[in-house]
Formats: structure tokens, C-alpha cells, sequence
């Protein structure tokens, strides 16, 4: 079998491209073996559902009923390490396939199942292998599908940075992949790549991509290998290093802890009224507030980097690895509320009602395909100031226009 390429896959595509001194931090820490998160594992369940679903239609796609139908059929089946459960149905699965189908609709229905979980190669690179989630066909277009079952972090199928519009890296690769290995699936076709996260709020992002910018893509990485292999490659920070194994020894975030104390401890400057300083205080708060959100990071990291590598039976001197708390919780409720009944307690005492949050009431809507009056969702006048950063498009308070009523609450708010 040939060996999976460690300079690039899709998953890692976006960080070589941004910062191609990853790769040499990366490659001098020890190998550890991946532990799955929980996250992980439910994704990699879902994405086998939508698998078997299919699977089951390669001949030819039904309306959207018919395939939820189906995929309800496999609750209390045991699909990668779990049973299909009616939560995950509702939560994931039954919002994937709706989503699915307005993907469809908006490049004119008429699709079939090209290929679902296909194993692509990336040119030029020996062993840079990815598996596509799916690959759909019409007259016209061919789709390239990646599920998504996260609900945390938002994947979108078109980012924007200084350059301009960026497609995801990761469609990319898989774009690119699928190009060279069956290209007879792409002679007649305009390419389309979607991002379906059904969890989050925008559950559905799509481009169009063209044969040259798939070329182009092929050359950028061919860029990004050689800049990698060199003596002194570049590093760059941005979103890309969210997941980077080497955080803790990157020289883009480790430098940032002693900017500040470079001459040795230094205390912050005095403060004075707003009115007469001239400037030097603001510098210093913008360089520690800088500091202290590089530290936060940093010991994110530093903690999960510790854990990895004892889990893998490393050894850290001062520190060992016990069993996590968790916190107690009710038996089965049929069993709990007789006996706290027993004792004396009232159905007040065992029992709480309130409202679902706006998260579980938006998804009903969707379900039920109403619209929640904005009239029930207020949120509270505020007369609190927060930090933010220039960028945030809230607009910034003017002290100089503010008026006095407001400004005089924010007085008696600081003298608190």
C-alpha cells in the first residue's frame, strides 16, 4: 500500500498554504497516536449514515421525502461505533439531506450519485491521498459535497482575507484530487464544491470553480512543498493555526510571551486621565491585552500538547494523568421520581419546566417551516461597555458626542 504523504492531505492543505514553516515544527515532534475526540467520533458516525444513504441510491436519486424516509428506516441500526439514534436523525442527518436537496435545486435538480467516498490523489505529490464525501452529476454541473457535522466552529466553502475571496483549501485539494484521478467524471461539466453543515446556523455554502483555478491550486501547493523544504521557511499566523500540532514550539506564538519583558519584569505605566496622556498608555494596554490573549492560547495548547504525550506514555516531570471527575447525575427518571415521592418531595420539588433555547426553537421553525415572530425575542436596553476590536462592526461609543444621560450611567457604573 503507498504511504499516506506527511507534507499534505486535505485536513492540512490550508496550513501549508499559509504557513509553510508548519511543516519542519511538525515533523521534529515526537509521534503520538491520535485519540479521537468525541466530536470526532459522532462526526465520522454521521458521515457513515449519509454513506449507506448513499449507497442505497446510485441508481438514480429520489424526491426528498423518499430519501428521508429511508435514512429514518436506519434508526437502531449500529452504523461505525454507535446506534442511529432519533436525536441524531433530527439533529444532523434529516437537516443534511434537506440541505442537500436546496443545494440541488439551486443548480437545477436532475442530480445522480457520481461517487461517495471516493479515495482521490493529488497530483505531483507521492502519497497525498483524500476521500471525497460525495460527487453528484447533472447535464451541467458536477457537484463536489463535504459534510460537516460540527457545531462549534463554522466551515464555510468561501473565506475572505486581505487577498480577496478564498475557497476552502480543503475543497480544494479534494477538487484538484478528483480532477487527476477520474477525469472522465469532469469533460462536460462546471464544477461546483459545498460546504453542508447541518448544525450550525448557515448550513449551506457553495462556489463555482473553474479548471484553471483548480490548476492554479495545483501550483500553489507545488509553491508552498518547496518553501516548506527550505532552510528558513516562512511562518505566518491567521485561522489556519487553530489546530496546528505545533503551537507550542512555533516562534510566531512563543515570542509573543516576552515581548513585554524583554529589558526584564516590567510594570504597567501609571495610569492617567484619558485627557492628558499621550498615548503611552494605550500602546501598553494594546501590547498586554496582545499578550495576555497569546498566553491564554498558548496554555491551551501547552495543556493539550501535555496530554497528548503522557496518553501516549510520555513522561513530563511534576505532572501524571488521573481519571476525570465527573459530575453526578439522576438514574433513570422512572426510577427517581417514586422514590423522591416517598420521601416527602412535591412534583414542584422533582420537576422544572422552561422555555427551549432560541437554537432548538429556530430548528423547529425550520421544521415546521414557520417564522418566529421577532416581537417574542427581545434583547434588554444596555447601558454596560465592552472591548472590542477595531474590526468589530459594531459601532465604537464617542465620548465626545455621547449624551449626558448615557455617559453619566457609565460613570455610576465604573464607580461601582
Amino acid at each position: 500500500m503507498t504511504k499516506h504523504s506527511h507534507i499534505i492531505g486535505g485536513s492540512t492543505a490550508d496550513r501549508l498554504l499559509h504557513c509553510p514553516g508548519s511543516f519542519s515544527l511538525i515533523q521534529r515532534l515526537p509521534q503520538q497516536i491520535e485519540v479521537p475526540s468525541e466530536y470526532a467520533e459522532f462526526g465520522s458516525h454521521c458521515h457513515a449514515v449519509m454513506d449507506c444513504i448513499a449507497q442505497a441510491f446510485t441508481d438514480g436519486l429520489p424526491d426528498e421525502r423518499t430519501m428521508a424516509e429511508y435514512a429514518a428506516e436506519l434508526e437502531g441500526d449500529h452504523i461505525y461505533d454507535r446506534v442511529l439514534t432519533v436525536a441524531t436523525l433530527a439533529d444532523a442527518i434529516l437537516p443534511a439531506i434537506e440541505t442537500l436537496y436546496e443545494l440541488m435545486d439551486i443548480y437545477g435538480g436532475d442530480f445522480r450519485v457520481v461517487a461517495n467516498e471516493l479515495r482521490v490523489r493529488f497530483p505531483g505529490v507521492p502519497g497525498a491521498f483524500g476521500t471525497t464525501d460525495l460527487l453528484l452529476s447533472n447535464g451541467k454541473y458536477m457537484l463536489l459535497v463535504d459534510w460537516k457535522f460540527g457545531q462549534g466552529v463554522p466551515v464555510k466553502a468561501v473565506y475572505t482575507d486581505p487577498a480577496g475571496d478564498l475557497v476552502n483549501p480543503q475543497l480544494m485539494f479534494y477538487l484538484a484530487a478528483s480532477l487527476n484521478t477520474v477525469p472522465k467524471f469532469f469533460k462536460k461539466h462546471q464544477f461546483v464544491v459545498a460546504i453542508i453543515q447541518p448544525r450550525t446556523e448557515e448550513r449551506l455554502t457553495h462556489t463555482a470553480v473553474t479548471r484553471k483555478e483548480a490548476k492554479d491550486f495545483v501550483e500553489d501547493v507545488e509553491n508552498a512543498i518547496i518553501a516548506a523544504l527550505e532552510p528558513n521557511p516562512p511562518f505566518q499566523e491567521g485561522d489556519h493555526c487553530r489546530w496546528c500540532p505545533a503551537h507550542p514550539v512555533c516562534p510566531l506564538k512563543t515570542r509573543a510571551l516576552f515581548e513585554i519583558n524583554e529589558g526584564g519584569a516590567v510594570l504597567p505605566p501609571r495610569p492617567v486621565p484619558a485627557n492628558s496622556d499621550d498615548g503611552s498608555y494605550g500602546a501598553f494596554l494594546a501590547k498586554a491585552k496582545r499578550l495576555a490573549d497569546y498566553a491564554a492560547e498558548y496554555k491551551k495548547a501547552i495543556d493539550e500538547a501535555l496530554h497528548s504525550y503522557m496518553e501516549n506514555g510520555g513522561k513530563v516531570p511534576g505532572w501524571k494523568l488521573k481519571l476525570k471527575g465527573k459530575l453526578r447525575q439522576w438514574i433513570d427518571e422512572q426510577v427517581v421520581d417514586p422514590e423522591l415521592r416517598r420521601l416527602g418531595f412535591k412534583t414542584e420539588d422533582i420537576w422544572q419546566t422552561k422555555l427551549q433555547t432560541f437554537a432548538v426553537a429556530d430548528k423547529a421553525a425550520k421544521r415546521l417551516g414557520v417564522k418566529i415572530p421577532e416581537h417574542l425575542r427581545v434583547a434588554p436596553e444596555s447601558t454596560e461597555t465592552t472591548i472590542a476590536l477595531e474590526s468589530d462592526p459594531a459601532p465604537a461609543i464617542d465620548y465626545d458626542t455621547v449624551d449626558a444621560d448615557f455617559r453619566e450611567a457609565l460613570t455610576l457604573l465604573q464607580a461601582k
